[in-house]
């Protein structure tokens, strides 16, 4: 099977969300989050379609400078504890491969083709929050083998947002954990 790697459009909002709904959990995004993610942040996310043209894979990444304002970051980073200014620093919001195209190394390709990017924005580093309830520690183990190193633990991180986790379960808050790593480039 063949795969393409493309920056995402605009044209691909609608897919993306689709997308997102069906492997992260229904409405983790709204339309309007993912169009601002690739209105300001294009060059830096990216998507993966197999054969049929079906988006299969996508890693939504945020540049430097265009997200550590907004007060959802706020009271889940600890910059402080960051070897550079948070201004040069990307985030690394989402990267999902669609169950049957797992263990290809689509998802290393995307998040290597994110930190060129970020790199060529003049990012000294990018930050993200891991999944720990992640089945098996995939999350942590997949990020660690990208450079990622541990900074601390946020409880209930993502408790706040109105979806269906696909851990938690539908009609339930989500409860589970994230630990912050950063990547220095």
């Amino acid at each position: 099977m063949e795969f393409k790697i493309l920056n995402i459009e605009a044209s691909d909002i609608e897919s993306i969300k689709s997308f997102t709904d069906k492997w992260i959990g229904l409405d983790y995004y709204d339309l309007g989050e993912i169009e601002e993610i690739v209105k300001n942040n294009a060059y830096a996310s990216f998507k993966v379609i197999n054969d049929s043209g079906s988006i299969v894979g996508v890693r939504l990444t945020l540049a430097p400078g265009t997200w550590a304002h907004k007060d959802q970051y706020k009271d889940s980073l600890t910059p402080k504890s960051w070897r550079v200014k948070t201004e040069e620093v990307g985030y690394f919001k989402s990267l999902f491969i669609s169950e049957d195209f797992q263990k290809l190394g689509l998802g290393k390709k995307l998040s290597h083709l994110s930190i060129k990017a970020l790199k060529d924005m003049g990012a000294k580093a990018v930050v993200c929050h891991s999944w720990i309830q992640s089945p098996h520690d995939s999350s942590r183990k997949y990020l660690n083998s990208l450079g990622f190193e541990a900074v601390s633990i946020h409880e209930k991180f993502w408790y706040n947002i109105d979806y269906d986790c696909t851990r938690c379960g539908k009609n339930s808050k989500c409860v589970c954990d994230a630990q912050e790593m950063i990547k220095y480039l």
